[in-house]
């Protein structure tokens, strides 16, 4: 029997029916199904819980790419995405550029003195937004991220403020040292 509020794991044997189709098993399996049961909701009182929205002091977009230009467009695009929504915005970093330098023989076997040379350099530019709630923030993260120009990567780093423990509490003798 159920009590009402408890949720048990309940154990259901199929009937001799659909047993049958089971007997091509070995004997080790037996035809069981497990359900949850949960207690009716008329027993249960609706107890609607809401959690604090998330806030985040700072949110740091890091996005490379090889072409300066498109990232230049994509740092416009970003500061008019701020200012349409009421974002604030942090400081625009130019980082300098990663240069990767590549060697290759031109022939399969032969002619070692003959090389070719590829480069490739990836520019890096970091966008701050400030004071964003949890709910502005994911909206803001989806729309810049679906926008994103081709060949473009994008790291995103994040400070959330969390109020303190209840088991940290301040100290009634300090404050009061404070205070005089």
């Amino acid at each position: 029997m159920l009590k009402a509020g408890s949720s048990l794991v309940t154990r259901l044997i199929l009937p001799d029916a659909c047993s049958a189709s089971f007997s091509n098993l070995p004997t080790t399996a037996t035809p069981t199904r497990f359900l949850r049961t949960i207690a009716s909701a008329k027993a249960q009182p609706q107890v609607q819980v809401v959690l604090p929205d998330q806030l985040f002091s700072r949110i740091e977009l890091e996005y490379r790419g090889h072409d300066k230009e498109v990232l230049k467009s994509y740092t416009k695009f970003l500061s008019s995405v701020c200012e349409h929504l009421g974002i604030e915005r942090g400081k625009t970093k130019v980082l300098p550029y990663i240069r990767w330098v590549q060697y290759a023989l031109r022939s399969k076997f032969a002619h070692k003195k003959y090389k070719l040379h590829y480069e490739t350099r990836t520019h890096i530019t970091q966008f701050e937004v400030l004071n964003l709630t949890g709910s502005s923030a994911s909206t803001f993260l989806e729309y810049i991220q679906r926008n994103i120009p081709e060949g473009v990567g994008m790291k995103i780093e994040y400070d959330e403020l969390h109020p303190l423990p209840l088991t940290v509490k301040p100290e009634e003798g300090r404050r009061e040292e404070k205070n005089k």
